[in-house]
Order: C-alpha cells, then sequence, then structure tokens
C-alpha cells in the first residue's frame, strides 16, 4: 500500500490567479513555481525591462481566498510552460514585499528532486506519483518520461480546469514537475485521467534556482 504525500504539505500549494503554484525555498528566499499560463501577460523579453514591469499586483493567495498578494516573476519559459515567483521590489514596494514574506514563509516549503530510477538516456516509465484534487486531496497517478516533459496517466479522479500550476509529488513526497496539460476525447463528460506535456522541475527550473534547491 502507498502512502500518500504528508498531509502539511497541501499548505505549500497556493492559489495563482486563476490557477495554483507551490513554494519550493533557495539558500535566501522563497519562491513559488507555476505553470507559465496561470500569469496574467509574460513579462517584456527585455533584460533591461524595470521591476515594475515584471511585477502582478494581487496574484497570490492560499487555496479558497481571494489572490490578494503582490508578486515578481523572477523566470519564465512560454515552451516548458513554467514561471518563477518571487519578492517584489523590496524598497518602491515594502509593503507589498512584506505581504509575499508573509505568505511564503506562513507555509510549508516543497523539496525538489526527480523520479527515482532515471536511467541514462531519462526513460521512465508508469512511476507512481501523486497530484492535490481542486478539493485538495492526494489522488494517485503515475507519469512516464523521456526527454524532458513528464506525461501523467491513470489520474482516476480526474486532471481538471485550475488545476494548472500543481506540483506533481513523488511517492517520497517531493516536488517533481508542474501539471500544466491535460487530454482526452473532445466532448467528453468523462474527466481526463492523462495530460502531457508536463515540466519537469530538474530540467526545466533555471540552474541558479536548481543550484540553490538542490
Amino acid at each position: 500500500m502507498r502512502n500518500s504525500p504528508d498531509e502539511k504539505l497541501k499548505g505549500a500549494v497556493l492559489r495563482v490567479g486563476g490557477g495554483r503554484g507551490f513554494v519550493i525555498e533557495g539558500k535566501h528566499d522563497r519562491y513559488v513555481v507555476t505553470a507559465a499560463h496561470c500569469l496574467p501577460h509574460f513579462p517584456p523579453a527585455a533584460s533591461i525591462s524595470y521591476s515594475s514591469e515584471r511585477t502582478y499586483g494581487y496574484l497570490l493567495g492560499r487555496l479558497g481566498d481571494d489572490p490578494a498578494v503582490w508578486t515578481e516573476c523572477l523566470y519564465a519559459d512560454p515552451v516548458a510552460d513554467i514561471a518563477v515567483l518571487g519578492t517584489p521590489d523590496t524598497q518602491e514596494l515594502y509593503e507589498e514585499a512584506e505581504a509575499y514574506s508573509g505568505l511564503t514563509e506562513s507555509v510549508p516549503a516543497l523539496p525538489v528532486s526527480d523520479i527515482l530510477g532515471v536511467g541514462k538516456y531519462g526513460w521512465v516509465s508508469d512511476a507512481p506519483a501523486w497530484l492535490l484534487s481542486l478539493n485538495n486531496k492526494w489522488i494517485s497517478c503515475k507519469v512516464s518520461r523521456r526527454d524532458r516533459a513528464f506525461n501523467i496517466s491513470e489520474a482516476m479522479d480526474g486532471i481538471r480546469g485550475g488545476m494548472s500550476g500543481s506540483p506533481i509529488m513523488s511517492d517520497e513526497g517531493a516536488a517533481i514537475g508542474i501539471v500544466t496539460a491535460s487530454g482526452g476525447v473532445a466532448g467528453s463528460s468523462e474527466p481526463h485521467t492523462e495530460g502531457a506535456p508536463n515540466p519537469r522541475l530538474i530540467i526545466d527550473l533555471p540552474g541558479w534556482l536548481l543550484r540553490e534547491v538542490l
């Protein structure tokens, strides 16, 4: 019998706009990882952009609450569909930065890992994993992967709208990926029990952040 992830870890999953994200901890700060399509808009593709152009007001909150916390986008990849959010400008937006710290420090942070037994060529087939349902329950699924992305299958309670940005969790209680895509028969009322591609954290998080969290 498999044990689901610790109930306390559910607190790490936050609301990000109309979707979700989850808190991870680096050496110097806490970050929120989410699906890039949960952002209201993408930040400018310019290294000289202002912090204000990468900052989103009222985007974060606890599950079940209205978003009330500001955040700055530190990284976004529209192809992999992953984004990393952090503290707003601590001088221009001091109160908003304090609110971000208050939210992310008040919940647990998820460890980041990978599926055990990834081979030389990156193949994994039907490894056990877990998703957090819309009614806040851990649901069993399987993940397979080759190269970058995860394919979710056998999520019998369904992958539903609003779950985007949720963590894909290993049996060991670590975040290994992000829910970004589901699939099913068009027009069917049956829940989507599979989906791909979904980002793999060990591949799709930026290198600077992986060095902090691993």
